[in-house]
């Protein structure tokens, strides 16, 4: 599913304009993001938690050259899956392929009944 996508089935569930919807989303991911930049994490029960871990500098070896190579540290996003919907996939049935709508899950709404 892409955000489209998403845009256009929250806009069909609630009965709000694509716009509508379109903005708050917008706004969503952007207030995750700010809070994300600025260190914080971001809770929201039962879906999954953001947050930021730091990865240490490393130094690698180029397999090929054998060329010493210096990874700097880094900040990174991470995400942890909460337990409705950690259970709402479990529950989902199996499809196959890759990529937007192949994995559908039970909706998260409804705790993955």
């Amino acid at each position: 599913m892409y955000k489209t996508d998403l845009i256009r089935n929250v806009a069909k569930e609630t009965r709000l304009s694509r716009r509508i919807v379109d903005d708050v989303v917008r706004a969503s991911l952007d207030a995750i993001s700010q809070a994300l930049r600025d260190g914080q994490t971001v809770v929201l029960p039962g879906f999954g938690t953001f947050y930021t871990k730091e990865r240490k500098a490393s130094t690698v070896r180029h397999i090929r050259t054998g060329e010493v190579i210096e990874i700097p540290a880094l900040r990174q996003a991470d995400f942890r899956v909460g337990d409705l919907l950690r259970r709402a996939v479990r529950k989902a049935p199996r499809r196959r392929g890759r990529g937007p709508g192949a994995g559908a899950a039970a909706s998260y709404a409804d705790g993955g009944r």
